[in-house]
This record gives structure tokens, C-alpha cells and sequence, in this order.
């Protein structure tokens, strides 16, 4: 084993679990003596550039921290080059040499996984006895070889919630509106699914419209003024990123979007695209609603399990580092309803989006039972943070 220091730092869309992984990190680390210094950077690779770090210590009360929302480091989104001879990556490792990391961390989803292989690899390439692992999180559910993310359970927690909320309220009248609800979800409908989970209760959102399904505006239409006949009311969960039949976004009706620094198209007001064609087409009363940020920050509705599991992927980080373990992802695997910790090759999960599932998909617009199965024990147990004042008290670690 290696004597040294950890550097973590956390990166992408942040989550309202991403410090619950921090923190499991943090207590762990310090329990081993091996370890002599726990730093985090600010706003992921660009505080290691700018040596922009915090410094933990044993004394801090960190219970505060795991059920805080959104990246208490900061987060980036920034992309390293392909050429790992490029000079940032000297740069880079020349930083960890002066404050002695030997175990690199970096909390994130896919584009992150990316940014931690590079590293790795730098790091092998040129002999470094430096561990570099990732720890996943995201809101999407869509990293491979896992069976699901940090993250996900609490966002799942809010949008059924929250659906659950507006379909009382849509009920509320004799005639009602068509309520389009748009959900992030970019390449995968895992989190759009979890529309379907109000179900249990018996209130049911009537249509549901994943990435995985080509959209049909004609068959959409079609649907909508079917329901909206009976019930004079029809409740609509979207995804954000779907697509048509030639993979074309249906915010292609709306061009003042623009790309990020890894050249994604930022998504977000597909819902108001959908009303607006509902509203010229049908002629119905409707109303579009974004949750935007509220499912990735929403920690007052946070999943218990989902806090407890982020806390052990962080703990195990430092568990697989010690072991000499390099350039994988702490993984989860389920089995009888139980979970375990395992890795997965950075080769094996860097840029890749996991689906999901198009045999959970009903008639394209309908979620199945069996996704029902998979999501509820996410969703279990609440974790609130401290009230003070009537408003939740959060964690602030200052630059």
C-alpha cells in the first residue's frame, strides 16, 4: 500500500445524493492510516488545474453533508483531450506530485467515467503509482454494469411524487386539461419510466414517451384526443430526449438550443413543443410543466436507500484503492433483493449508455410491470435533512 493522499472531486449534473457519496469516501479514508490528507477539488479537473483544493479533517461533522443537494465541490463539465500526450495531463500529474495523491476519485456518469479512464491510463502509460477509480452517479440510470446509479431512487422518489400530486390536482375538475410533464432523460427513459409508479396507488398516468420509442406526432394526437374523450382529462409523462423516426429531437420544432463543452444538444422545453401542437391541433386546454433542475436537487424527498447506497459506492472506492485496485467503477450488483459492491472496467463503461428496456415498454407509450419491480426497493425509506427555522439546513463548503 501506498502512503499518500486522496483527491476527489465530483463532475456533470449533480444529484441530490452526489455528497452521500462524498461523505462515505471521506469517513472511510480516514480510517485508514496510509492516508495522510483528504482533499477535494473545486469544480472537478479545473480546481486539480488551478489547485483550487479544500481539505477535510476527522473533525468535521459530516451527517450534514450527505443530505445536502447538488455538488458541495462544485461541479464541470470538462472535457480532456483524446491525445493523452497533451500537455494538460502533465499538468495534471504534476499536481498530484506536489500534494502526493496516490488515490484519484471522481464522482459522475458517463462523460466523467471517460475523464477517469484518461487519467488512469495517463497514470499506467507512464508508470505512476497513482489509483484513479470512479464512483457512479446520475439522475439517468444509464452507466453500464451496474445494476442502477446513486441518484436515481431520489429523483425516481420526487417524479412519482410529484405526479402523484399533479394527478390530484388534474382530478380535480369535472373537465380538466391535457398536463404534459416533462422529464430529464436524454438518451434513456429510466427515469421518464418512473412515471409509471403512481400506479400502485391507482392513480395512473394515462401516457409515457421514452427515448427507446421512435415518437409519432400523428399517433401522439391520436392517443391524446382518445383519452381526453372519456376522461376530459389526460395526464403525460415525456422524456426530454425524445426522437422521431429519423432520430431527429422533437425540440427540432425549437432552434435555440445549444451544444455543451462535450457537444450534447441541451435539452429542456419539449413540453411546451407538445402543447403547443396539442393546443393548435386539438384544440384542448393544456398546460406544459418542466421539473428541470427539482428532480436532481430535491434532497427534502431523497430515497433512504439511495442515500445509504451512495454512502457505501464511496466507501468502497477507497476500500478498491487500497486493495491496488485502478481505472474501474464501484458497481452495484442486486441479488434476492440485496446489494453488493463490485467494479467494472473504466474501458467498459466510459461513453456508454445503458437503455432501458424496450421489453418494459407497452405499446409504446405504457410501462410494464416489471420495471415496477425493479424501481420500488430504490425508492424506499426517507431521508430528510434538518430543519432549522422551518427550512432545510445544508452544508456549505466554501472555495
Amino acid at each position: 500500500l501506498f502512503m499518500g493522499s486522496v483527491l476527489v472531486g465530483q463532475s456533470g449534473g449533480p444529484t441530490s445524493v452526489i455528497n452521500a457519496s462524498l461523505v462515505g469516501l471521506i469517513k472511510e479514508a480516514f480510517k485508514h492510516e496510509n492516508i495522510e490528507k483528504v482533499f477535494g477539488s473545486f469544480y472537478g479537473i479545473e480546481g486539480i488545474l488551478e489547485e483550487n483544493f479544500y481539505e477535510f479533517n476527522k473533525s468535521m461533522d459530516l451527517d450534514q453533508l450527505s443530505t445536502t443537494p447538488a455538488a458541495a465541490l462544485g461541479s464541470a463539465r470538462f472535457k480532456l483531450p483524446n491525445n493523452l500526450d497533451d500537455e494538460i495531463y502533465t499538468k495534471i500529474v504534476n499536481v498530484f506530485k506536489k500534494y502526493n495523491i496516490k488515490y484519484f476519485f471522481y464522482i459522475g456518469g458517463n462523460d466523467s467515467m471517460d475523464t477517469c479512464n484518461k487519467i488512469s491510463k495517463y497514470c499506467k502509460n507512464n508508470n505512476l503509482d497513482i489509483k484513479a477509480i470512479g464512483i457512479p452517479k446520475t439522475i439517468d440510470n444509464d452507466l453500464v454494469e451496474t445494476d442502477h446509479c446513486p441518484g436515481y431512487g431520489s429523483a425516481c422518489k420526487f417524479v412519482a411524487t410529484a405526479l402523484l400530486e399533479i394527478y390530484r390536482d388534474t382530478n380535480s375538475y369535472k373537465r380538466g386539461r391535457v398536463t404534459i410533464v416533462e422529464i430529464m432523460g436524454r438518451d434513456a427513459g429510466w427515469l421518464t419510466a418512473s412515471a409509471a409508479l403512481p400506479e400502485i396507488t391507482g392513480d395512473k398516468v394515462d401516457l409515457i414517451y421514452l427515448p427507446e420509442v421512435a415518437f409519432d406526432i400523428n399517433e401522439f394526437l391520436a392517443s391524446v384526443k382518445e383519452i381526453y374523450s372519456r376522461k376530459n382529462k389526460v395526464l403525460i409523462a415525456v422524456s426530454e430526449g425524445i426522437r422521431d423516426k429519423d432520430g431527429e429531437y422533437i425540440l427540432k420544432y425549437r432552434n435555440f438550443n445549444n451544444n455543451d463543452n462535450f457537444g450534447h444538444l441541451q435539452l429542456g422545453g419539449v413540453a411546451e413543443v407538445l402543447s403547443e401542437i396539442v393546443g393548435t391541433k386539438l384544440g384542448y386546454p393544456v398546460r406544459a410543466i418542466e421539473f428541470s433542475l427539482l428532480q436532481r436537487c430535491a434532497s427534502h424527498i431523497a430515497s433512504l436507500a439511495d442515500v445509504n447506497e451512495a454512502i457505501g459506492c464511496g466507501e468502497h472506492a477507497i476500500l478498491e484503492a487500497l486493495k491496488g485496485n485502478t481505472n474501474v467503477m464501484i458497481t452495484m450488483i442486486r441479488k434476492d433483493g440485496s446489494i453488493t459492491y463490485s467494479t467494472a472496467s473504466l474501458d467498459d463503461v466510459a461513453n456508454k449508455v445503458k437503455p432501458f428496456p424496450k421489453e418494459w415498454i407497452i405499446n409504446n407509450n405504457q410501462i410494464s410491470n416489471e420495471y415496477i419491480k425493479y424501481a420500488l426497493p430504490l425508492i424506499q425509506g426517507e431521508s430528510c435533512p434538518k430543519f432549522i427555522n422551518g427550512l432545510p439546513s445544508y452544508s456549505k463548503i466554501k472555495a
